[in-house]
């Protein structure tokens, strides 16, 4: 029997090294790896899909997902014109980023993404049978947004555009001129942006982040409760924009999951548009700047290290002194009971950089700077 081959667009394609990294940590390992916040989902959540499992018969909802629930996504984007046909209710921001991708891209066509960015972005354009296009975000500036770096990277070819505020990885957020040089840069052409905000609530600045789909009309946007709502696992997600592409994505949607989980879909409804909701966000907000501050000054006490203040999101882009290859130094945390994540893994501008993310308490946080310290000082295998 000859050896299987998996279609040409798989063919290369591994699992991520976030995740390669976490299944093989030891036992007991502090996981500062993984994008997932360790804060219970809100009891006003949980108590409400109690009583929808036991009181309501659950199955399937539209494609496009309730109606009155995407009324209240709507409401939140200026651009959806308070149109239900300009959303659809996703199984989590992942599988809105797919649709985007998939309905927009034709092969050969170049999307520019950010480097770094989030590792599924050259992923699925490459199963797109699209080009990935890089723009830098450079190390140099602490990854802050380079207009010129972007202007000379937009083609007639260009067809879509991935941006992320804040970043995963960095936590960097796209100030108003950020968003206006990146519109007025594809001012006359035919592309689309696709704005990531899954982490848009998640922010220490004083004000929310700014959208492009405030400065650029062709905007489609990524949202939803995994993050802001500790729900990771109940997969709302949600993607809006143009009416006609959002119907062509919805075709795709229904055959590729038919709707997001009734249960969740109905639990957001009913909850994530509360008062008490807000309420959970900004402590959300609270308990992740304190953390951030909290590794920040741990950070800043060992010689030779540097790390990116977050603007939001719950990551840190963390550089040890001289070590360069961000894959052996991954290596020697992970052998001394450390999950981080090389940041090569989300482009060549990070090289030499460790994502670190803060989603773990403060004593965690701090033996993990300790363990990462100790990993330093005994000399690689």
């Amino acid at each position: 029997m000859s050896e299987f081959l998996p279609a040409k667009r798989l063919r290369g394609i591994e699992k991520s090294l976030i995740r390669q990294l976490f299944d093989r940590a030891q036992p007991n390992s502090i996981n500062l790896g993984l994008g997932e916040p360790d804060v219970m989902t809100p009891s006003i959540v949980r108590h409400a899909a109690a009583s929808i499992v036991r009181d309501e018969q659950n199955g399937y909802t539209s494609h496009a997902g309730l109606p009155a629930l995407r009324e209240k996504v709507a409401a939140d984007y200026s651009h959806t014109k308070d149109s239900t046909d300009r959303v659809i209710i996703t199984a989590g921001s992942q599988e809105a980023l797919y649709l985007a991708l998939m309905t927009l891209v034709d092969e050969g066509d170049e999307v520019l993404l950010p480097d770094p960015g989030f590792v599924a972005y050259p992923t699925i354009v490459r199963m797109a049978g699209g080009l990935p296009v890089f723009y830098r975000l450079p190390a140099a500036r602490d990854f802050a947004f380079d207009a010129e770096e972007f202007r000379r990277r937009v083609t007639k070819r260009t067809r879509a555009v991935v941006c992320i505020s804040p970043s995963n990885p960095t936590g960097r957020t796209l100030t108003k001129d950020d968003l206006a040089a990146m519109s007025s840069a594809l001012s006359g052409t035919e592309a689309y942006v696709i704005s990531d905000e899954i982490y848009r609530e998640l922010y220490y600045t004083t004000e929310p982040p700014a959208s492009i789909s405030d400065y650029y009309p062709r905007t489609l946007v990524i949202g939803g409760l995994s993050k802001s709502m500790s729900m990771t696992g109940w997969r709302i997600g949600w993607l809006c924009g143009e009416e006609d592409v959002i119907q062509s994505a919805l075709i795709l949607h229904g055959y590729v999951t038919t709707c997001a989980s009734t249960i969740a879909q109905k639990a957001a409804l009913q909850t994530a548009w509360t008062e008490g909701a807000e309420d959970f966000r900004a402590y959300m907000r609270g308990t992740f700047r304190e953390r951030r501050d909290y590794l920040m000054s741990l950070i800043d006490n060992e010689p030779g290290w540097h790390a990116v203040l977050p603007d939001g999101a719950f990551y840190t882009m963390l550089r040890m002194s001289d070590h360069d290859n961000s894959a052996e130094l991954a290596e020697r945390m992970l052998a001394h009971g450390v999950i981080t994540v090389p940041g090569a893994a989300f482009g060549s501008e990070a090289e030499g950089y460790l994502r670190v993310s803060i989603c773990a308490e403060k004593p965690v946080l701090a033996e993990g700077v300790r363990r990462m310290a100790s990993a330093l000082s005994v000399p690689p295998a």
